[in-house]
């Protein structure tokens, strides 16, 4: 954007110049404004300034001088403020497009922000769910655990009552044998004794327990 120059430049920069022993020029003039703005610019400021040091003349010529140094001033003030106005338009667009994709960040901020709060909600709404889950089959794991426990308590009672049973059965089943035997025994006695009878000698029950077949 063009800087615009006053006539309190123009008019210093003269100033120090001269005091320099410096000629005014135009390079020289420009120079000491810093080279802002264009060349023209200040050689119309400088008539301005050297016409307004004269006296006023009420001659023709005079005026109409004047008249076409206020009407190039004027125009290059135009120009300049033309120029101004076109920088400030610059300004106002580039700053318009600025804002516009800032509101547009700010917008995609705003919808990923309402997105992530939606995810977030979503997420802690399983991570509740799976905890009642966990909940529940850790109690259907404990009640399991306390069936299977009742299950094998149950069973080795039932082992317990049947090796009992079995232990039992086995003694009967032994006496049974027992008793089998005596009576074997007890018949076989029997029939010594009667055939003892019959015959002239006497046998002795011993001895036909030892011969008697099956008798142990």
């Amino acid at each position: 954007m063009k800087q615009i120059i006053d006539k309190e430049s123009v008019e210093k920069a003269i100033t120090d110049l001269k005091a320099s022993g410096k000629k005014v020029t135009l390079m020289a003039l420009h120079g000491a404004l810093g080279h802002r703005g264009s060349r023209c610019a200040p050689v119309k400021i400088k008539a301005e300034l050297e016409a307004e040091a004269q006296p006023v003349r009420d001659s023709e010529e005079g005026l109409q001088a004047f008249r076409e140094i206020w009407a190039l001033a004027r125009e290059e003030g135009r120009r300049q403020q033309e120029s101004v106005n076109a920088g400030l338009q610059q300004d106002i667009q580039t700053l318009a497009r600025e804002n516009e994709r800032l509101e547009g960040e700010a917008t995609a901020s705003a919808n990923e922000a309402r997105e992530f709060q939606k995810a977030k909600l979503h997420a802690e709404t399983e991570l509740a769910d799976v905890k009642r889950q966990l909940a529940k089959s850790q109690d259907s794991l404990i009640q399991a655990n306390k069936e299977t426990q009742a299950a094998l308590e149950k069973f080795a009672a039932e082992q317990a009552a049947h090796q009992g049973t079995h232990q039992e059965l086995k003694k009967a089943i032994k006496k049974a044998h027992e008793l089998e035997l005596d009576l074997v025994r007890t018949r076989a006695l029997l029939d010594a004794q009667s055939g003892q009878s019959k015959t002239p000698a006497a046998v002795s029950p011993k001895a036909v327990r030892g011969k008697s077949p099956g008798i142990r």
